[in-house]
């Protein structure tokens, strides 16, 4: 396995983890009363990881111009929009079937999403879609990072990672907490949020890029007892510390990175590989993108399925997202993605290599 590849599958598990986490955190609606927990900042290792994944894809390849900031920007639309646009339709229906079918409005709010504009919505900033607001800050975010962030030193990320948390500090001590960034209440603190994060996980891939990892014959334990950690921490009840936003921050800047440090400084059997790709990386990816058919299931589920011995019916709209994922993901995604990195550089030699998305919210 190639130094890359693995550097990538060693995150998957936390991030598949990571990603379940925000999945319940949308869809707890159709798993009866849940208590709030922080599992709100998994999204926030998603956006450390995506700093992770894009410096180990991309830094040199910019460095060296061996990409333009333009090409990596193609490269991003390429990997995130196609699950995106087929999630509209999803979203549409569920918008409609909640705020009634208003059509100037409906088609106002699916031209935006298309164009992937933001709007003024009490729904969201992306009422179709609304963990996608991640997505479209990270868009950006890779945009600075592929004309700026790269020339920066490790001292320099590090000054402006602890800069962003600055801002986001402040709207989360009006909000609460560092669930910050979907409404257009809070927007404005959305991309210092994914800034805080993504410029941390370039410094983790440096921290990394200098040292090789240390080969461990118990790696696939070390990775359980992370993604364990991974678990405890997002169910920690969220009104424990609510109007205490340094405690997100702690676990943004202290925890959070030497747990995917330590996931991604360890070989691993070929096993482990295989259970991080096919289980966490899964179409969990998707799952975020599902979100938007929570609230349709949540309704049609407790009416249609009630006849099914189960104490919880929404469990099956649970299962039912990470089925419709799955073959959304195989037969849809990632032949899509294929045929559009071919129109955009036929020649194969030429052709930037995929990338593994840390996932939207």
């Amino acid at each position: 396995m190639n130094a890359g590849k693995q550097f990538f599958t060693a995150l998957e598990a936390l991030r598949g983890i990571a990603a379940i986490m925000v999945m319940f955190l949308h869809t707890g609606g159709t798993l009866g009363p849940i208590s709030a927990n922080i599992s709100y900042l998994a999204v926030d290792l998603f956006f450390l990881l995506s700093g992770v994944v894009l410096a180990n894809s991309y830094e040199k390849r910019l460095t060296r111009e061996q990409i333009s900031p333009t090409g990596l920007l193609l490269q991003r639309i390429i990997r995130l929009y196609p699950l995106y646009l087929l999630s509209l339709p999803i979203g549409l229906f569920s918008y409609a079937l909640k705020n009634g079918l208003d059509y100037s409005t409906l088609a106002d709010l699916l031209l935006r999403a298309i164009l992937f504009i933001p709007s003024a919505s009490q729904e969201g900033i992306f009422p179709f879609n609304g963990p996608s607001w991640s997505l479209f800050f990270e868009l950006w975010v890779g945009v600075l990072f592929s004309v700026l962030l790269i020339r920066l030193s490790f001292r320099s990320l590090l000054a402006i990672a602890l800069g962003a948390a600055g801002i986001t500090i402040f709207g989360a001590s009006v909000a609460g907490n560092f669930d910050i960034g979907p409404e257009a209440g809070d927007f404005r603190f959305g991309f210092s949020r994914v800034l805080f994060s993504f410029s941390l996980g370039i410094c983790l891939y440096r921290l990394y890029d200098v040292q090789k990892p240390n080969t461990a014959n118990n790696g696939n334990v070390i990775g359980l007892l992370l993604c364990g950690c991974l678990i405890v921490i997002a169910n920690i009840p969220a009104r424990i510390f609510f109007g205490f936003p340094y405690f997100d921050f702690l676990i943004c800047l202290v925890v959070f990175p030497p747990l995917s440090g330590l996931r991604c400084a360890r070989d691993r059997p070929a096993w482990s590989s295989w259970y991080s790709v096919g289980w966490g990386g899964f179409p969990i990816r998707f799952i975020s993108c599902m979100a938007p058919s929570s609230v349709c299931c949540s309704r049609c589920g407790k009416r249609a399925l009630t006849f099914l011995p189960l104490r919880q019916p929404g469990m099956v709209v649970v299962v039912g997202i990470f089925i419709v994922a799955g073959i959304a993901a195989v037969h849809f995604d990632e032949p899509v993605r294929k045929k559009l990195r071919i129109m955009v550089a036929p020649n194969p030699a030429s052709a930037v290599p995929a990338v593994s998305n840390a996932g939207p919210e």
